[in-house]
């Protein structure tokens, strides 16, 4: 496994891969890394012939300083992990390396509503800083394809406006949320919960199955209250939202067949959020 921690570096070792004509195949990540990143990892090396990953804590994503504060850095477990699961290459900049003029942010309005929902009313600002990092990201390694957990699904449809928006040679691929025993979905921020914490936050998981499973069955207004009311009756929980939506905009439509169920906790003081396709 190669560690770069320099754009040119970088270059430099993707330059003589692409010289063999070999594709690259790119999972961009944060670090503190969980078994839903190595699936990411799997899905690439399935489909690609070099595997980059890069471990950037992005911080003009992160609205609250102390989020961007407490946010875990494992860096030397993070390594191993890539190592073992034969990851080709890892990107590691600092912050300098990425943002060498200051924190200039591009403005994610101009890819359209989705923006401006959900994650970008409850986190103003995170998505433009979503969209800087990745425009910057894809620039440097040039991938051919990119993979994406479902678990930030409104995540993984920015990224297909980005694609779509600046018609980039890249395929998109969204791989599916991967989970705990009990159904929580894996998530940097689980290992900062605590023991009560912990407990709670599989009422995430147990809701949306629920609405899943009776999904067509019972009203949807009943449905989605039933949901609601097993986040509202734990006072650990406070429900930011859960709606279900048309699947690509987000947006309520009774029409459309897909529709996505995209729901957000803050589960003592820790932000969680995980969603369901409904059939």
């Amino acid at each position: 496994m190669i560690l770069c921690k320099t754009i040119s570096d970088l270059k430099s070792v993707l330059k003589a891969k692409r010289a063999s004509n070999s594709s690259i195949g790119f999972v961009p990540t944060m670090g503190a890394l969980h078994q839903g990143h190595l699936s990411l990892i799997e899905n690439a090396r399935q489909k690609s012939d070099v595997v980059v990953c890069s471990i950037f804590i992005n911080p003009t994503q992160f609205n609250q300083a102390s989020d961007l504060e407490n946010y875990p850095k494992p860096i030397e477990n993070d390594l191993h992990l890539l190592a073992n699961i034969n990851c080709d290459i890892v990107f590691m900049p600092s912050i300098d390396e990425m943002y060498p003029d200051g924190f200039l942010k591009l403005n994610a309005d101009k890819l359209g509503d989705i923006t401006k929902r959900y994650e970008g009313s409850s986190r103003p600002g995170h998505f433009d800083g979503v969209y800087t990092v990745l425009m910057k990201l894809f620039d440097i390694v040039e991938p051919n394809m990119v993979f994406f957990g479902q678990k930030d699904y409104q995540q993984c449809l920015l990224v297909k406006k980005i694609i779509a928006f600046h018609l980039l040679p890249i395929a998109f691929n969204m791989c599916d949320i991967i989970r705990e025993d009990d159904g929580l979905a894996m998530s940097s921020r689980n290992i900062r919960l605590n023991t009560h914490e912990r407990i709670a936050a599989v009422k995430l998981s147990k809701a949306l199955f629920y609405l899943k499973s009776n999904w067509l069955k019972i009203p949807d207004s009943v449905l989605i209250s039933n949901a609601k009311s097993m986040m509202t009756d734990d006072e650990i929980l406070k429900l930011e939202y859960l709606e279900c939506v048309d699947a690509e905009t987000l947006l309520q439509n009774e029409a459309v067949k897909t529709k996505v169920c995209l729901l957000a906790v803050n589960c003592g003081g820790i932000r969680l959020i995980d969603n369901v396709l409904l059939p």
